[in-house]
């Protein structure tokens, strides 16, 4: 029909070709250097809305700040200059996570090993009152002191949950051999110990002698054992977990003996999850007396690996929300440390889809050489970031020109797998024998629709379908094509645009539309969600 049209458009008696479903390659993808010269970046992160800064956390204590492209002299932080952080090997600074409310409390709160060696500590820092590329050092409030055992196994992540409350990850305490790799003392299944636990707590509203308040919603909040602050357990080292921005879903990498883990809990999740360390290593039985394999209290992992040849270490990333990659938006990006392996996939229906080594994609820029990935990041953009043992930090992006002539606009409304993007992976040229356009995260199999019009709806309007349609309903062209989603969620459609000199600069608008059913969606009776708009102009 779109053929039709633009023959129309120039007159011409061409025939028309009907829109079929198009699956085009996944964008390829590069490193981007973002900083050099760093001691072991163990994380990094934006404050939220900051477009300009990304803070950079150095192993040995510091946290730097990459502004506006360059690499600012001065700490924010320096922890090893007040003598507080304890570094080598696995210990150091590990983490850190900006308050939700940053902007106006300049509250940072950061994980490091300290002393007496070794203890885990949690510590709240506040922006400079006169300097807001510093922290006041002299601001510093211990959150959470816990003793551990070793010197490894030590998780050390901090994130704030879509709740408002603070997460922090604790390894098992670590072992030497010969007990390695178990929990020589069960602290990861124990209810009286918060080693090898995910916590949670109130920062805000603190409980005196406490220094932080129990969420009443904690699963163990009450009397007796597991103790309060415990949200999950059975976790060996969850060095890496985030919260998928646009859903509120946890992914959490669990470093493992045998296996490596990625443990999924979905959003609105009551907590109280036992991920079965050190009775289980993933779906492996560890063959200890601490509690039963395959127990139907254990939660298994969502997604497991193991590499025969070399040692591993999981290290865990985020699902992508940025604007860069369209059509891997919804994807989860994870790494290993040893084998210096990348890798992205999906969620679909609980179970694994679009499992892709990246290996081969993201090395670094010439003359570096990626070393072992230390941690992922995400800006406030929502574009991932890594950084290596090597001392630099990269940005993900697309390798190659974006597509010129094409332009999202608007925000739709997400359907029950997430948010949907709209986008061409091809620019719009005269001639394409098959330009596609594509649609993510619908359900398997379910039925979809590319919608075009002539004029567009920026604001958009709510049809009353379940869904914002941002295609003007006035336009004189408006028409729907009809389109079914793949086993990985992806629907789309193609269509020739004429070799017609007169074309250059036409402009189509277009839209996806889903819909859902009861069976494909248990949280509607019925209805529709929609992408982003895309303004389409055709090029020579």
């Amino acid at each position: 029909m779109l053929q039709r049209i633009l023959a129309v458009v120039v007159r011409s008696a061409t025939a028309a070709v009907a829109l079929t479903v198009a699956l085009v390659a996944q964008t390829p993808l590069k490193l981007q250097t973002v900083a050099s010269g760093l001691v072991r970046p163990t994380f990094m992160a934006s404050p939220p809305g900051d477009a300009q800064r990304l803070f950079v956390a150095e192993q040995p204590g510091r946290i730097r700040i990459v502004k506006n492209g360059a690499l600012l002299p001065t700490p924010f932080l320096d922890l090893a200059a007040m003598g507080v952080v304890s570094f080598g090997g696995e210990l150091g600074l590990l983490g850190f996570a900006f308050h939700p409310s940053f902007a106006s409390n300049g509250q940072v709160f950061v994980s490091h090993s300290g002393f007496p060696f070794p203890t885990a500590i949690v510590r709240r820092f506040t922006v400079s009152a006169t300097n807001p590329d510093v922290a006041d050092p002299a601001s510093g409030f211990v959150v959470l002191s816990q003793p551990m055992l070793y010197g490894n196994h030590n998780g050390g992540m901090v994130a704030f949950g879509p709740d408002g409350y603070l997460y922090i990850g604790l390894g098992d305490g670590g072992s030497t051999a010969p007990s390695w790799p178990d929990d020589p003392l069960n602290h990861a299944q124990r209810g009286d110990s918060l080693l090898g636990k995910l916590l949670r707590l109130d920062v805000d509203n603190p409980q005196p002698p406490l220094p932080y308040g129990i969420p009443a919603s904690n699963p163990f909040a009450g009397p007796g054992l597991p103790r309060d602050e415990i949200w999950a357990l059975g976790l060996r080292n969850p060095w890496r977990f985030g919260f998928d921005r646009a859903t509120g879903d946890l992914w959490l990498a669990d470093v493992g003996g045998m296996r490596e883990e990625v443990d999924f809990v979905a959003a609105g999740d009551v907590g109280g999850r036992n991920f079965g360390w050190s009775c289980m290593a993933g779906t492996y039985c560890n063959a200890t007396s601490v509690c039963a394999c395959y127990a139907p209290s254990l939660t298994p992992p969502f997604h497991e690996y193991t590499i025969a040849t070399s040692s591993r270490a999981i290290i865990g990333g985020y699902v992508y929300r940025g604007a860069a990659i369209p059509d891997l938006v919804g994807s989860y990006f994870f790494a290993d440390f040893n084998s210096r392996q990348l890798w992205s996939l999906r969620r679909v229906q609980g179970g694994v889809a679009q499992l892709q080594s990246r290996t081969a994609e993201l090395v670094a820029p010439a003359p570096a050489t990626l070393a072992g990935v230390l941690s992922f990041g995400e800006d406030a953009a929502g574009e991932l970031h890594l950084g290596d043992m090597a001392g630099n930090v990269y940005r993900i992006v697309p390798d190659g020109p974006l597509v010129a002539g094409v332009s999202p606009f608007g925000l739709g409304t997400p359907g029950c797998s997430g948010v949907h993007a709209l986008f061409a992976p091809t620019t719009p040229r005269l001639g394409t024998t098959a330009f596609g356009l594509r649609a993510t995260a619908g359900a398997p199999g379910g039925l979809g629709a590319m919608a075009f019009a002539a004029a567009a709806d920026a604001v958009g309007t709510d049809v009353g379908l379940g869904c914002r349609v941002h295609l003007s309903l006035l336009s004189p062209l408006l028409l729907l094509q009809s389109m079914v989603a793949d086993a990985q969620g992806i629907g789309g459609v193609a269509f020739a645009i004429p070799a017609a000199p007169a074309l250059v600069g036409y402009t189509l608008h277009a839209q996806a539309l889903w819909l859902w059913s009861p069976a494909a969606c248990a949280a509607v009776s019925g209805g529709f969600s929609s992408s982003n708009g895309v303004t389409i102009v055709l090029q020579p």
